[in-house]
């Protein structure tokens, strides 16, 4: 009897950490996706000047609306950040994983961060 609960205890232990491993990394990569898309809709926000003088500047508002909103929609939070022509998007959130749970593990950070490059010209 003891060895059968014993194995029992075991196997779910066992099946949390593969599991939530697994949760993990799938959290992980999902919030890098969508950090590296809404810097790209951020990136593509450039500036009327920038178009007419054939520059590659981000219209830094704008980007900063257009990339939380992209956030938001993938069901994620963060910051953005605009620097010149460059847009950095950093996901801070935090997500609860259901395998990991079996084994008492609460809450768990996610921190990505992507970036993107205005381009105004074929030339980029």
């Amino acid at each position: 009897m003891w060895t059968m609960i014993i194995a029992t205890t075991a196997f779910v232990a066992l099946m949390a950490l593969v599991g939530g491993g697994g949760e993990l990394i799938n959290e992980r990569v999902e919030a890098k996706r969508a950090a590296e898309q809404a810097a790209r809709a951020g990136a593509d926000e450039l500036s009327a000047s920038a178009v007419r003088s054939g520059t590659d500047q981000v219209d830094a508002g704008e980007a900063i609306v257009r990339a939380n909103s992209v956030l938001h929609q993938a069901g994620w939070s963060g910051s953005v950040n605009v620097q010149g022509s460059r847009v950095v998007v950093t996901v801070n959130d935090s997500r609860s994983p259901q395998f990991l749970s079996l084994i008492g593990v609460g809450a768990i950070h996610v921190n990505e961060t992507g970036s993107a490059d205005a381009i105004s010209t074929p030339d980029g």
